[in-house]
């Protein structure tokens, strides 16, 4: 089995490398985009319209997405995801 690691934005395992590793992996529970250059929830992240982590984890546990436009890519999460 390989070794998942959890997104920063969903917390499902969703990752094959830990997320500090893997610029641009679009997380297919919240299709958060990694952006390795945030350094904290509070930072705007280019590579998701300039919205925060910590905004896109809200937006999540509302309505199942980083953002509402992106609620149409997202899949539930497997149950190996869950950790």
């Amino acid at each position: 089995m390989v070794r998942k690691y959890p997104c920063p934005c969903c917390g499902f395992y969703t990752y094959k490398v830990p997320s500090n590793e893997d610029c641009g992996f679009i997380c297919p529970v919240c299709f958060w985009e990694n952006d390795i250059f945030i350094t904290s929830g509070d930072d705007p992240s280019c590579s998701n319209g300039g919205i925060t982590l910590n905004k896109a984890r809200e937006n999540y546990s509302v309505f199942g997405a980083c953002t509402r436009d992106m609620v149409k890519y997202v899949r539930p999460p497997e149950k190996e995801e869950s950790g």
